[in-house]
């Protein structure tokens, strides 16, 4: 009879050779030559196993396993089974967000390793964010892709809170959830805004193609226009940047350049096709409302060098734009938390039962003026780079 060591040697030794449809079956087959409790243990059984069922597309049998063999997954290994869900071709969100939910992401460490890469033949020291870092990162954008928006944005600002240093700019990726979340949830004007500061530090061409969805979704269609053709001349890949080339199309049409619009939707849909992707029914609409013949596949790469010159012929400069204002509030001071030689903080209460810190400094007019109950007018800073939403230009009433 095989050890519990041998068996799980054997496991992990038909993974490295990526036979995972073996490892299952050899699973399958020795499994009862041990307890439940011995396999739900093993966290080098359970991590080989888990990893073979990811590999194999069988997610329904990972929740299963776990629950039959009363599995607590190791915290060390979870951020590798995170990765190979992440590292799929299609990547599942709806399990994905449940997966996370396996393990409390208090009990995930804060430790950041340090590797070595090398970029144009110098190496480097690279710091890889920590564990709890990570999965607040995948559980975000897995809340967002399945639409629990006030979830994701009530995540994302927990997030933003719970750390003094972000890596691969999740302070910006957290930044931006919270501004999609605010679109989805309702309020598009603060998520424009939002937007419109993150592009100030991360000029990626999918933010400014947000930004000219909400544009054209607020009226603004010369706005929208304008940081749609950035985002198409921004550095990407053209295939993915197949919607953005239908809004380009919607947009044209409503200033009735009737050959460009058609133009745009056909490039949209011969890249989708020469991917091997389907076409959305609102493109197919839209191109069975032109007279124009349809351009077949292999002209292709010829509509491509036509529309690339149009989109180079827009002169290369930043969109400009100015946030929209942000409207005054008014509420009166519920808490004092400190009144002395730096100043003074403490909280606000406004809107029913909402709260938002305020910091003044020492050399404000109003300072020794605040106490509890007075009446104030204010505005509200948005959270951005790791800080918090606070209170800003604070008058008393």
């Amino acid at each position: 009879m095989a050890t519990l060591f041998d068996f799980s040697q054997a496991i992990s030794k038909l993974n490295r050779e990526r036979r995972f449809g073996d490892t299952l079956k050899f699973f399958k087959e020795g499994k009862n030559e041990f307890s439940p409790e011995q396999i739900g243990l093993n966290k080098y059984i359970v991590f080989e196993i888990i990893s073979a069922l990811i590999e194999t597309n069988h997610y329904d049998v990972i929740f299963s396993f776990i629950e039959q063999y009363s599995v607590v997954l190791d915290p060390s290994n979870f951020s590798y089974l995170l990765k190979k869900f992440k590292d799929k071709p299609s990547v599942n969100w709806i399990v994905v967000n449940k997966f996370c939910d396996l393990v409390s992401v208090d009990s995930l460490n804060t430790e950041c390793r340090t590797i070595e890469v090398e970029r144009k033949g110098v190496k480097k020291p690279m710091e890889l964010a920590s564990n709890k870092e990570d999965w607040y990162a995948v559980k975000t954008k897995a809340l967002f892709e399945t639409q629990q928006y006030q979830d994701c944005f009530d995540l994302s600002k927990k997030a933003l809170e719970s750390f003094d240093k972000f890596h691969y700019s999740n302070e910006i990726w957290f930044a931006r959830r919270i501004a999609l979340s605010k679109k989805n949830l309702g309020n598009s004007t603060e998520a424009l805004n939002e937007l419109l500061l993150i592009l100030r530090r991360k000029k990626e061409w999918f933010i400014q193609n947000e930004v000219a969805q909400i544009y054209k979704e607020n009226g603004d269609n010369n706005k929208a226009f304008e940081f749609a053709i950035s985002a198409i001349n921004n550095f990407g890949d053209l295939e993915y940047k197949v919607g953005l080339i239908a809004l380009i199309a919607e947009l044209l049409e409503l200033k009735e350049e009737k050959e460009l619009s058609f133009k745009h939707y056909s490039l949209s849909k011969l890249l989708r096709l020469n991917e091997g992707w389907n076409v959305p029914n609102s493109v197919i609409s839209a191109l069975s409302n032109f007279s124009f013949e349809q351009i077949p596949n292999e002209k292709l790469p010829d509509l491509t060098k036509e529309l690339k010159k149009y989109w180079n012929s827009f002169k290369i400069q930043e969109p400009t734009f100015k946030p929209t204002p942000i409207k005054l509030q008014t509420g009166k001071i519920s808490k004092i938390l400190n009144n002395d030689e730096r100043g003074i903080d403490g909280f606000i209460s406004y809107d029913v039962n909402k709260s938002i810190y305020f910091r003044l400094s020492a050399e404000s007019e109003i300072k020794n003026l605040l106490k509890v109950g007075v009446d104030l007018e204010f505005k509200i800073i948005p959270a951005k780079e790791g800080k918090k939403e606070r209170a800003s230009s604070i008058n008393i009433k």
